[in-house]
């Protein structure tokens, strides 16, 4: 019989019912635990941080910091999570894995990358930082993380995925920067594309332990006059996603990470929020929870996004304005 015409496993609801009640109990008894990631407020709004076989898509114009994040939860995720042993798979298709690397060095030792690269006029990257530069080298030569920097079709992403997970034999963190570099078939569109590589992933995570963690691109409609000059329309939506249909269907969180200072906008959305040094991580879809928006610091400078504290306001601005602005609770997103 063809795979075609082969009939599909079913269950009975006492199965479904009993691993529901395993998982439950395990949660409340701390043996089932998302992974944690270095966000408070990511870790609150997502069940605790990463969990396993989920898919979680982040989305964002160019320079908002998507690759900064990846960068963090390469290594917050095990930095956070010791206790777990899992190996990491990350298929960075826009950027060479070792300028990665030189992304967490200039992190770890708090310098930028133009002076880590010595680009800068006023920075000299004497023996003394390079020697530090080796260490921090040495420590993340430890971490279980690997890439692959060769782009791929969705079958050879998928082979590569099984090859990994059988060869590591423990559950893998799959990244991927971002998704429409992976290569499409031929006469096939970006769309379709998006659609087959996203069924590949919702179909490995029922068959391995792993999750997911993908870069999408937007479309440019967020940066359209219109949009800018109406603080109604500040806000992204699934629309402003490119291929947001598939992205939707199968993502279980999906976040835009938004810079409105980068398109002029010093007072965001209808609460006229201040966007100097801010990033808005706006929670479109939250499979377990409810949408929301996540105020951040922008600390790009040294390739990290940190969680933002509430701003502070002088005792001469409104009451009104200080009970609109973001604060350390997630606010609920307008429609």
């Amino acid at each position: 019989m063809s795979e075609e015409y082969k009939p599909l496993p079913w269950r009975h609801i006492s199965k479904a019912s009993s691993a529901a009640l395993r998982y439950i109990d395990g949660r409340r008894k701390g043996e089932i635990k998302s992974l944690a990631t270095p966000w408070k407020k990511f870790n609150r709004i997502s069940m605790g941080g990463i969990e396993w076989q989920t898919i979680t898509t982040i989305a964002g114009m160019s320079g908002s910091g998507k690759t900064a994040i990846l960068g963090q939860l390469e290594t917050g995720l095990k930095d956070l999570n010791q206790e777990e042993d899992f190996a990491m798979l990350s298929f960075n298709f826009e950027m060479l894995s070792s300028r990665l690397i030189g992304r967490k060095l200039s992190n770890k030792m708090n310098i930028t990358t133009q002076q880590l690269y010595s680009a800068s006029d006023t920075f000299n990257l004497n023996d003394n930082y390079y020697m530090n530069a080796v260490q921090e080298a040495r420590k993340l030569n430890k971490y279980d993380i690997n890439y692959v920097d060769i782009p791929g079709s969705v079958k050879s992403l998928e082979a590569t995925i099984l090859a990994f997970s059988k060869e590591k034999n423990k559950p893998v963190i799959i990244m991927l920067d971002h998704t429409l570099l992976v290569k499409k078939a031929g006469g096939a569109q970006d769309r379709d594309l998006l659609y087959d590589l996203m069924a590949m992933f919702n179909g490995l995570k029922k068959v391995i332990r792993v999750a997911f963690i993908l870069i999408s691109q937007m479309n440019r409609n967020i940066e359209a006059s219109e949009r800018i000059q109406n603080p109604d329309l500040h806000y992204p939506k699934k629309q402003d996603i490119f291929g947001a249909d598939a992205c939707y269907m199968y993502s279980d969180i999906v976040i835009v990470t938004h810079r409105p200072e980068m398109l002029g906008i010093r007072a965001y959305g209808p609460k006229r929020w201040p966007t100097d040094n801010a990033i808005f991580w706006h929670y479109l879809k939250v499979r377990e929870g409810e949408p929301c928006i996540a105020l951040m610091e922008n600390d790009l400078a040294h390739n990290q996004i940190l969680d933002a504290k509430p701003p502070t306001y002088s005792s001469n601005e409104s009451k009104e304005v200080r009970e609109e602005s973001v604060g350390d609770t997630p606010e609920q997103t307008q429609g």
